[in-house]
């Protein structure tokens, strides 16, 4: 069982420091970089036509400053709009523009033409074992708020 825990260490430390490198370098989209905070919340949508803003706040756990300037540049880029609520006047909710849908359908299918070509190779099982170990990763995170 700890024949590779050395280099699956190394691994999962080289995969968090590539992902902090590209989310300080953003992902270029149709001209526009994008963090990846600003790709998740994008993502958040899912097919809702809009969220609100605390919704997204306490989903991310973003404070009310950062998550500010990332609606902002949201914004400028014309991916999502900002407007009171129909139901309650005092919320804020947000919508995807046709830009912003488009940008999450094209982020998904990217997503997915990635994953597929990762796990080609993989047999059913190994799969199985790459879901069990990611599953439990995200217990660890729910259970330990420390990591």
């Amino acid at each position: 069982m700890r024949n590779y825990y050395v280099q699956i260490q190394e691994y999962l430390e080289k995969l968090m420091q590539n992902i902090i490198i590209l989310d300080k370098k953003g992902i270029k989209n149709n001209g526009d970089t994008l963090s990846m905070t600003e790709i998740l919340i994008l993502k958040s949508f899912g097919d809702e036509k809009e969220k609100k803003m605390s919704q997204i706040l306490e989903e991310f756990e973003i404070d009310r400053n950062s998550f500010g300037t990332i609606i902002n540049r949201l914004q400028s880029f014309n991916y999502i709009i900002k407007k009171k609520s129909d139901e309650d006047k005092r919320a804020q909710v947000l919508q995807l523009t046709e830009k912003g849908k488009s940008t999450f359908h094209q982020i998904v299918m990217k997503e997915k033409e990635l994953l597929y070509s990762l796990l080609n190779d993989f047999t059913f099982n190994e799969e199985k074992a790459i879901l069990k170990f990611l599953v439990k990763v995200d217990m660890l995170k729910k259970n330990n708020s420390s990591l």
